[in-house]
This record gives C-alpha cells, sequence and structure tokens, in this order.
C-alpha cells in the first residue's frame, strides 16, 4: 500500500507541472512580434502604429531559396500614446510581444507633445527593453515601416533597425538608443539630438521602376525632454566633428562649388575647453584628426602643407556655421551648457538657467585643428607633395 501511495504521488506531481507547463509555454507561431512602434500625434489625438514582419517567410527554405519578408503595419487611434496601442490589441489576432521591439519613430508633431509618457510607457512594462533605436520623422510613419531594404532581405536589414553599418563609412548624424536618450533628457542642460528618417524615392530602381528607400535627412533636438528644433541635415555639416564616436567623414577641398580634393578624415576627436574673456565664459574647440585623399580633380592644391591648411579651413568653417545654425534656433547643438555643468559645475549652478549666456554671437573663440594627412590612397601616383 505504501509504495502504491508513493506511485499515486509521483504520477499526480508529474501530471500538475505538465499541465502547468502547456498553459504557461506560447507556441511560437502563436505570437505577433513587433519590431518597431511609431507615434504620430494629429487632430488632437495619439496615433500608435507597429510594425509586424514574417520571420518565417525571411527564413531560408529547404531548398537554401529566401522569400521576400511581407510586413503588416497597424494602426491605432486614443487621447494618449498607451490608449493608441492598446486601441490595436482588438484585431491583433494573436498575443503581441514586445521583446523583439528593435526602433522607435515619433513624429514632430508627437515630439513637441512631450515625449515624456511616452518613454515611461517603455520604463514601466516589463516586455520592453530599452534598447530600441529612437527616430524622429516628418513623414509617414506607414510608409517608413513599410520600406524594405535589398535583395529580397528582412525589412531588419535597413537604417530603421541597424543604423551602425552606414555610420561606420560616413558619420553624418550618430543613432541613439532610448536608454542613452531617457539618460540624456535627465541631464541638467543637455541638448539631445534624434536624427531624423525620410524616405527617398529617386536614387534607387529596379528593372527602372523606383525602389523608396531609407535615409537620414536631419535631426530633432530637445533638451530635458521638451521639444527645441527641427534641423535638416544640410546645415549640420559640422555636427560630425563634434560628435562622439564619429568613424569617417569626407571634406571636398577648397569647396562644394570649386571641388579639388576629396579627403577622408578618420576618427575626428573633439574637446571643449572653457576659457573667460571679460569675465565671460568662451569655448575653444581642440580637434585632432587623421585624414587621406580619396580623390583628385585637378593639380592644384599639390603641396601637403597648403592642403592641410585649406582642409582645417573647410571644418572650421562647418564648426562655426554649426554653431551659427543653433544660435538662429535657439538651440545648444554643440551642448556648451552641459559641458560646463559636467566640468565647471558652480560656475553653471550660478549662471542657470541664464540660457542666453549660452547662445551669444561670440561665445566659440579659437578653433585648433591638429590634422595630419597621412598617405593619398595610391601607390602608383605621388598626389601630393611633402614640401611646398
Amino acid at each position: 500500500m505504501i509504495r502504491k501511495s508513493i506511485y499515486i504521488l509521483l504520477f499526480t506531481a508529474i501530471s500538475v507541472s505538465v499541465s502547468g507547463c502547456t498553459t504557461d509555454v506560447k507556441d511560437i507561431e502563436k505570437l505577433n512580434y513587433v519590431s518597431a512602434i511609431g507615434v504620430d500625434y494629429k487632430d488632437g489625438k495619439y496615433h500608435g502604429y507597429i510594425q509586424f514582419i514574417d520571420y518565417f517567410s525571411a527564413a531560408k527554405t529547404a531548398d537554401g531559396q529566401k522569400q521576400p519578408a511581407k510586413i503588416w503595419v497597424g494602426e491605432g487611434v486614443g487621447d494618449n500614446f498607451e490608449e493608441s496601442l492598446f486601441n490595436l490589441y482588438r484585431t491583433a489576432q494573436e498575443r503581441i510581444y514586445w521583446g523583439h521591439l528593435t526602433a522607435i519613430v515619433i513624429s514632430e508633431a508627437a515630439f513637441k507633445q512631450g515625449i515624456g509618457s511616452i518613454y515611461d510607457s517603455f520604463v514601466r512594462y516589463s516586455e520592453f527593453r530599452l534598447t530600441p533605436w529612437v527616430y524622429g520623422t516628418n513623414e509617414s510613419i506607414k510608409d517608413i515601416f513599410s520600406t524594405t531594404g535589398f535583395y529580397g532581405q528582412s525589412p531588419l536589414s535597413t537604417i530603421l533597425h541597424e543604423p551602425e553599418g552606414i555610420y561606420s563609412q560616413t558619420s553624418l548624424i550618430k543613432s541613439i538608443k532610448l536608454h542613452r536618450l531617457i539618460n540624456q533628457i535627465n541631464e541638467p542642460g543637455f541638448t539631445s539630438c534624434i536624427p531624423m528618417l525620410a524616405i527617398n524615392k529617386k536614387q534607387w530602381t529596379e528593372k527602372n521602376t523606383s525602389e523608396p528607400k531609407l535615409l537620414i535627412n536631419g535631426a530633432i533636438f530637445l533638451k530635458n525632454e521638451y521639444y527645441r528644433s527641427y534641423i535638416p541635415l544640410k546645415e549640420l555639416s559640422g555636427l560630425r566633428w563634434i560628435q562622439s564616436e564619429s568613424v569617417r567623414a569626407a571634406l571636398t577641398i577648397p569647396s562644394k562649388k570649386d571641388s579639388t580634393v576629396q579627403i577622408a578624415i578618420d576618427e575626428p576627436k573633439t574637446k571643449l575647453k572653457l576659457i573667460h574673456i571679460e569675465d565671460k565664459p568662451h569655448y575653444n574647440v581642440d580637434m585632432k584628426a587623421t585624414g587621406y585623399i580619396v580623390s583628385r580633380t585637378k593639380n592644384n592644391l599639390m603641396g601637403l602643407e597648403e592642403l592641410t591648411e585649406k582642409t582645417k579651413e573647410a571644418i572650421e568653417k562647418e564648426i562655426r556655421d554649426l554653431y551659427q545654425t543653433g544660435l538662429k534656433r535657439r538651440t545648444d547643438v554643440m551642448n556648451l551648457e552641459y559641458n560646463l555643468y559636467r566640468y565647471h559645475f558652480r560656475q553653471w549652478k550660478a549662471m542657470s538657467p541664464a540660457e542666453d549666456t549660452w547662445l551669444a554671437q561670440n561665445t566659440i573663440h579659437n578653433i585648433l585643428i591638429d590634422l595630419n594627412i597621412t598617405h593619398s590612397s595610391s601607390e602608383k601616383v605621388t598626389s601630393i607633395q611633402r614640401s611646398k
């Protein structure tokens, strides 16, 4: 009887554990995986968007072939961001899983309403991770979520989900992840820079048919989660010399209109140094970088010293133009105030919140550039001379 009772207890325990597993575990095909979330604000309502990608069609089949991944874009409407997402549950058909989210796109209109309530939703829900890339946009979020990459690859192989590959070749505006953005907007005096996504419908074709592709066309700037300005890419050329972790940038010498030499600059490192002129704070900009010649279209600027000086002048002009751009839009694009807060706290505390101090006409004093052009990217043709 004792042995029989033990068998009964063991059978009951196993049955309970198995039944518990079957109710807690979901088959992967029974879930909808969100890859991107979008937020817009129009007509007094929040519009929430989610992107589903068919991962199974994107995977290789038994014969080694891949089918183009299918994309679904859902749109919900509500009085707030959270309500717009809950509105989408009604037609989702299967349970939505948020753990694979890799990108968040927020319209300029939604930024102007403030993003505090938006990121608060991500922080509070356990399935959300704080690692998605964050973008702004002035275009249709539906169209952005429906834009694919090349070769029939998964839509995950686009700037929306993987921006670092392009940035390593041409560093224009550095992408930012949600956890870093949250950290920045809670830092006193910090101005955050968020890249803006757009769609280019002209550069690429397939069999003479237009193929829309994503691109970065500018940036939105926030200060302590509040919207400051939108600046298009053509006015942000100097940002690549100021932002940390720039990898590679191209420069036309002496100017775009008079192209003589194309220079590539690798890993520029820039520091801001506080100085005082007539008891007012000013900054010197110190930059160090190496460069090399990518191409030459004319036979002038043959001397290395002359070429180096012209390159320095072009970089300095872009930095000063960047500051003037921020000045016009009342935006501290170079984060001068945060530098003071971070390294000269007492002085910042004495001056805060006098923002006009930073946005003065002559805050940037000297720009000192240590540039070493190492080679001409050519083994057979001498393109530069070591002496004038």
